[in-house]
């Protein structure tokens, strides 16, 4: 998202500084609007390309025009202030230190004192955007010269459509439209194809492509996802990040063999790719390939030593190849992966001393210990007392171990049920029964449809 704002006020700037101010009126645009509206159901008017592109010209105008000179981060006043562009608003809304300026068309949003984002609640035209893009395409059909797009006039006009293109989207993208930010985003990439000005340089082609595949992706439009991803691989953009995209979209489509493909293609051009090693390692987990898993994990390892990351992937894959419930692997083997699955969740921890995800398992690990050991003491025979007695030690030393990392765990993450449930047995077990009181009551206030913080 940082970057889609970064992209939001570059295409702002780009949109509201092309055009100058051209003394029109409201009621001057809506007067030359129905002109042209008149002119292109003329016979004799609407065979010329002129009239198409003097069309096109007046919607990029109607459609900034609220809005023209306005950017994100402008201050309220003063000479390069907002209030010098809108003039004095009709009512000013206040929340808290922000305050929202009220006009007749337009609304302007300010965070801090400065300007944040503003929405036309009454356009002079909703679609002038496409009516432009509909007019400049005529005006090129007819264009039996084929001068139409090498016009510096034109050149401009287009770079401040596809700018506008760019900011709808975006902001559409921002609203969880996301099948409409896309297609305000692809009309944008086909202006881009128009030639430009040499001093046009603020769009950039290849983060924009990038971000139409995550749109696209975002509303499950999977064909539009991957074309824009491909597109990126083969024009080079965005390095690794477009073949880590498009294995994730091939994940989830469940398309196994593409996704393997393109991880691998992309991981034999960007070898330290720390994405791509982590869509293999995902890759071979979800497919079984355990052995296969560890040697990435183990290069990961090596190559990002400070990662804590690595190191809880690495000991939950030793905690799942213990719980192993086939034959593979037989009971020195599963002994030492649980060792080396403490150790890596101890390394992750050191590292990153408030990492829930390997305190609760740490936690569950010697939790699932003890009671391992108090269900074998239950198979003990009833003359077998001091044995029972020693296997119930054992396991409350267990609970002991798995107390700390636990109650860290909950430190960390004080909603999650599954450690307060936790917490409560081990409590329990151990006899502390005012912690046991507090994390009952703790459990009890917890909303329903909270069934854990991840």
């Amino acid at each position: 998202m940082k970057k889609i704002a970064l992209l939001l006020v570059s295409a702002l700037i780009g949109a509201n500084m092309l055009v100058a101010q051209t003394g029109q009126t409201v009621e001057s645009l809506l007067k030359a609007r129905d002109k042209s509206d008149a002119d292109i159901l003329d016979a004799k008017k609407n065979i010329k390309s002129a009239t198409w592109e003097k069309r096109g010209d007046l919607f990029i105008e109607i459609a900034q025009f609220l809005s023209i000179g306005l950017y994100p981060t402008m201050p309220m006043k003063g000479i390069v202030g907002a209030e010098t562009i809108l003039g004095k608003p009709k009512n000013i809304v206040p929340n808290g230190v922000n305050e929202d300026w009220i006009y007749e068309r337009i609304t302007a949003h300010f965070v801090d004192g400065k300007l944040d984002s503003w929405d036309e609640t009454k356009p002079i035209d909703p679609d002038a955007l496409d009516k432009a893009y509909e007019a400049y395409k005529k005006a090129e059909e007819l264009d039996a010269k084929g001068k139409f797009r090498t016009k510096s006039n034109v050149k401009t006009s287009i770079s401040s459509l596809r700018s506008l293109y760019l900011n709808k989207g975006v902001k559409y993208y921002g609203e969880q439209k996301y099948a409409l930010a896309v297609a305000q985003l692809e009309k944008a990439l086909d202006l881009n194809q128009y030639p430009k000005m040499e001093s046009d340089s603020t769009f950039n082609t290849g983060l924009i492509t990038y971000y139409t595949g995550i749109m696209a992706q975002d509303a499950k439009d999977f064909t539009t996802a991957e074309k824009y991803y491909n597109v990126c691989i083969d024009k080079k953009y965005q390095n690794d990040l477009s073949y880590h995209s498009l294995a994730t979209l091939y994940r989830e489509m469940k398309q196994s063999d593409k996704e393997l493909a393109t991880i691998q293609k992309g991981y034999a051009l960007y070898p330290n790719s720390k994405d791509l090693l982590v869509d293999f390692i995902n890759y071979y987990l979800t497919s079984g390939q355990s052995e296969a898993a560890l040697d990435k994990l183990s290069q990961a390892v090596k190559d990002n030593p400070e990662n804590p990351t690595f190191y809880y992937a690495t000991g939950t894959l030793y905690d799942t190849m213990e719980k192993d419930s086939t034959d593979k692997y037989n009971a020195e083997q599963k002994k030492d992966f649980h060792g080396k699955a403490i150790s890596n969740y101890l390394k992750a921890i050191d590292i990153k001393k408030d990492y829930f995800e390997p305190l609760y398992n740490l936690g569950a690990l010697y939790y699932n210990e003890a009671a391992l050991i108090l269900k074998e003491a239950d198979k003990l025979p009833i003359n077998k007392k001091a044995e029972f007695e020693a296997m119930q030690n054992q396991a409350k030393a267990k609970f002991n171990e798995a107390l700390p990392y636990m109650e860290k765990a909950n430190e960390v993450l004080p909603t999650d049920r599954s450690t307060l449930q936790t917490l409560l047995t081990i409590y329990h077990r151990l006899q502390i029964y005012d912690k046991k009181k507090a994390t009952q009551e703790k459990l009890d206030n917890l909303p329903a449809e909270n069934n854990g913080g991840l």
